[in-house]
């Protein structure tokens, strides 16, 4: 079982919920309130040691809800569809943050946001919704690695000793995390058409 699957019942497949009030929707929900104090931290007081932990928590969260809910029997609904929208927006309000902050330059940015917003465009006007695909591997690697370069280069800038290692660190995770985006971009279009194609 490997990490991202962390939490999952042996026993076969999991049950998924029609509930709402769930501890794992309850910290996508803690997540989300989160993320207005990053954009503070970043663009106000430009304290961007305090905004990496903030946005490391964020992330760490992400892991965190999906064990609780595979672990407890607690797979909602409501959180499958939710917490990969929560996950899109993260990492749209950190890279379009970065960019303000003169820590990414736009082609990333472009390039991030640009392959959220042609997804979601299509999704809807095929399903009038976000259709019900599972995250697959790719994106969870993808996302796993965005979410670990993008605040690593809040460290790149700060003024401590470690500044290099953490730029290279986040310029090795950044493409990789990129090239895993679009190829997980890939396999949920080919998804969502296989789900289209019946009902045609």
């Amino acid at each position: 079982m490997g990490l991202f699957d962390a939490g999952r019942r042996a026993e076969g497949a999991e049950t998924v919920h029609e509930r709402v009030l769930t501890a794992p929707n309850a910290i996508t929900a803690v997540r989300l309130a989160g993320l207005p104090v990053f954009v503070w931290l970043v663009l106000g007081p430009q304290a961007l040691v305090a905004a990496f932990w903030v946005l490391g928590a964020i992330a760490a969260t992400d892991w965190v809800d999906g064990y609780v809910a595979r672990r407890f029997d607690q797979v909602s609904r409501l959180g499958q569809v939710v917490d990969p929208l929560v996950d899109r927006l993260l990492l749209i309000a950190t890279a379009l943050t970065l960019l303000v902050a003169g820590l990414l330059p736009w082609p990333v940015v472009a390039l991030v946001v640009g392959r959220d917003v042609v997804l979601l465009a299509v999704s809807f006007a095929l399903f009038g919704a976000v259709p019900p695909i599972p995250v697959n591997r790719a994106g969870k690697v993808a996302t796993a690695a965005l979410l670990t370069g993008l605040p690593a280069l809040l460290l790149a800038a700060a003024d401590w000793a470690g500044a290099p290692l953490a730029r290279g660190l986040a310029w090795t995770l950044i493409p990789l995390g990129t090239l895993s985006y679009y190829v997980a971009g890939v396999q949920y279009a080919l998804a969502a058409w296989r789900l289209r194609r019946p009902s045609r």
